[in-house]
């Protein structure tokens, strides 16, 4: 929700390295930008919280490193996401110095 992610903690999820948002504390998957969350069924009194996904929520990118040196490959992936629409216009948080 155009919260500011370079600023967030990585931290694990169910086994899943994840950026947690510093404003909305949402947890983003590193490998595929998917939002995750904790569901229980309420009918079931012996349920435990399981992590599921809202979907991809964050558009990703490559990143290596080469001799001490970082590269970051920008994806150009044609699909939208909601990562999408608060990197531009009136919602950019971080404006490019370009």
């Amino acid at each position: 929700s155009g919260g500011p992610l370079h600023l967030g903690d990585i931290e694990d999820f169910d086994g899943r390295p994840c950026i947690v948002c510093p404003w909305h504390k949402y947890k983003i998957t590193l490998a595929t930008g998917e939002g995750l969350y904790q569901s229980i069924n309420p009918r079931d009194p012996s349920a435990k919280p399981e992590w599921c996904s809202k979907g991809v929520k964050q558009r990703i990118h490559t990143v290596t490193v080469d001799n001490g040196d970082i590269y970051v490959t920008l994806s150009n992936e044609p699909f939208k996401c909601d990562s999408d629409f608060y990197a531009t216009g009136d919602f950019k948080v971080i404006r490019s110095s370009f």
